[in-house]
């Protein structure tokens, strides 16, 4: 028979162990990504974590330390002061110190329900739990938002023009603040805004605030949410399809035949973006494992995987390629080494001279602007038009805090196309991109609206977005909504 005091030290060890592990986990998340909302927490917790433990061994190793090896040895010294507080100990009532202790073992007998109580109390306000379930309650700003994408005729503009997409990770214009960094991080892409269109905010919405999030709302026009706790039989459970009644962008250039290719340094399966890629329309990708099956050599591609450096040059030879074929294509590309929380160093960013994560950002920045201006440079202008876009704003890094104090924080965008365009206002949402760049490619949208995005170049046509669209998005936009909920049933 089990020694009732082994079980009551069973008992509290276990308490105290799931408080703290939802303190360590809690902290590991802010260190490794800053903010993060309940539903991208419970996104990667399901669909994410097979490419993680591929992609970022060291994030895997800090999460190892901060929320298993530390609450465990934290919650073995709880449990046991706690126990030895209760049954053994007997300080003395006399005496300032005998009363400090005597008036103190109240707490010390609970210390394991301080550990469970106070876990839970960091983990939902860390993640914003009360938040998400406001969300289950709120108006459906989606439905009377939406404009369903496949019911929306595009009429071809001319001759059909290729599509080069670059998100850049973490990329926002407050890098371009002289006054808050001391020069322009961004200067080379600064220079192509100055020459081509740009839109002055580009705010972050919500549902499109990391990285597969803000694909696939500046791709399918429609954040990224995810139900807690679907029905038994739903495909979500194992995320067997990805919207599949969402219509995208790869979904409507590939139906007019167009090739879609996809490139990333990370493994595909990171965040289930080998999915979301396989269902809406591309029909090659490439990640972390597509890269050492062509060459790459595995030892420099831990953390995040492929560089920068050898990515862009993987994607030029790509891109001479798609332009011999002659047909036309998509071509998507989402760099990785200003990924938080330290950013990552090539060998071509250190041969620059880079050091710190300042000088990542810079020359990432100078890495997309020479990919950009050879593509001018090859008189490819008249057949590509050119998106460059942060996928979301910056998460946590070392000059983090300096962002954070930034009046309004801004995704930093450019288009590059010739003839140059015309803007139909200053601001853009991620949303909106989806129509926009139809647009670019020569497929005109009706009325210019698709998803709950609007077509923002002036030869659109569209009627400028009601200025208040931008708040009710704010506020409510993650609301339960059936109609959004309809696009995850296949």
């Amino acid at each position: 028979m089990i020694n009732p005091v082994l079980l009551q030290l069973i008992f509290r060890c276990l308490l105290s162990f799931v408080g703290l592990f939802l303190v360590g986990t809690s902290e590991w998340s802010h260190y490794t990504f800053g903010e993060v909302s309940f539903e991208q927490l419970v996104y990667h917790t399901r669909f994410g974590l097979s490419g993680m433990l591929q992609t970022d061994t060291h994030s895997i190793q800090l999460f190892v330390e901060l929320a298993l090896l530390v609450p465990l040895a934290t919650a073995l010294l709880v449990s046991a002061t706690s126990l030895f507080s209760e049954h053994r100990w007997k300080p003395a009532a006399e005496g300032p110190s005998g009363g400090l202790l005597h008036r103190a073992r109240p707490v010390l007998r609970r210390l394991h329900l301080v550990a469970i109580l106070g876990g839970l109390a960091v983990f939902l306000t860390t993640f914003s739990v009360g938040t998400y379930v406001g969300s289950l309650y709120g108006p459906d700003v989606f439905a009377a938002h939406y404009i369903e994408p496949a019911a929306v005729p595009l009429t071809a503009t001319g001759k059909p023009k290729s599509l080069v997409l670059i998100y850049v990770e973490s990329l926002e214009g407050t890098y371009q603040d002289r006054q808050r960094f001391g020069r322009d991080l961004l200067a080379p892409l600064t220079r192509l805004q100055q020459r081509y269109t740009h839109f002055d905010q580009y705010p972050q919405v919500g549902g499109a605030h990391w990285t597969i999030a803000g694909i696939v709302a500046t791709q399918c026009g429609i954040p990224l949410k995810v139900a807690l706790l679907p029905a038994p039989d739903d495909g979500r459970l194992h995320l067997r399809s990805f919207l599949p009644r969402a219509t995208c962008l790869g979904d409507i250039l590939h139906a007019r035949g167009y090739e879609n290719v996809f490139l990333n340094g990370p493994d595909l399966d990171f965040a289930d973006v080998r999915t979301f890629l396989h269902d809406h329309g591309y029909d090659r990708s490439y990640g972390a494992r597509e890269w050492v099956q062509a060459g790459e050599d595995p030892a420099t591609m831990k953390e995040w995987g492929l560089r920068d450096d050898h990515l862009l040059a993987r994607a030029k030879t790509e891109l001479k390629q798609l332009m011999a074929a002659g047909r036309p294509f998509n071509l998507t590309i989402l760099t990785v080494d200003t990924h938080g929380p330290d950013g990552l160093l090539s060998d071509e960013c250190r041969h620059r001279g880079a050091k710190d994560f300042s000088s990542i950002v810079t020359c990432t920045a100078e890495q997309v602007a020479e990919f950009v201006n050879d593509i001018a440079a090859q008189g490819w202008l008249d057949r590509v038009s050119i998106v460059v876009q942060g996928d979301h704003i910056a998460m946590e890094n070392p000059i983090h805090d300096a962002l954070e104090a930034s009046p309004q924080r801004n995704i930093f965008n450019l288009i590059v196309a010739s003839p140059n365009e015309l803007r139909l206002s200053d601001s853009i949402d991620h949303f909106d991109l989806f129509p926009t760049m139809l647009e670019l490619v020569g497929l005109h949208p009706e009325a210019g609206r698709m998803g709950l995005g609007y077509c923002m170049l002036k030869r659109c046509g569209t009627p400028a977005p009601p200025p208040e669209r931008f708040q009710q998005f704010k506020d409510g936009v993650l609301n339960r909504s059936p109609v959004y909920e309809a696009l995850w049933t296949g």
